[in-house]
């Protein structure tokens, strides 16, 4: 598998993240062509740390969380619980 980054945004969060964000971004725009997934004005897309694991095998578990929290601390990204049962936390 080839992955690819915005450099600029490598600068800011890193590599990993700069990685991890493209991907979320890719899905989320797909889901906008595709009239998918929106909630409060904005598309969503939700994977899990295991899933990110798959993807980019060479990334640790904690090394994809960190990233997502650089992420979200830099405001590259936004989380949400859009679950329809309430019981579900898993953030979008």
């Amino acid at each position: 598998m080839i992955n690819s980054f915005d450099t600029e945004v490598a600068q800011i969060v890193g590599v990993n993240a700069a990685i991890i964000y493209k991907n979320i971004s890719y899905w989320c725009e797909k889901n906008r062509a595709n009239n998918q997934n929106e909630h409060d004005g904005l598309f969503w897309t939700f994977n899990s740390i295991k899933a990110f694991k798959k993807l980019f095998p060479y990334l640790s578990e904690k090394e994809i969380r960190n990233a997502l929290n650089k992420l979200i601390d830099y405001g590259f990204i936004k989380t949400g619980v859009f679950n329809d049962d309430a019981r579900d936390r898993t953030k979008w």
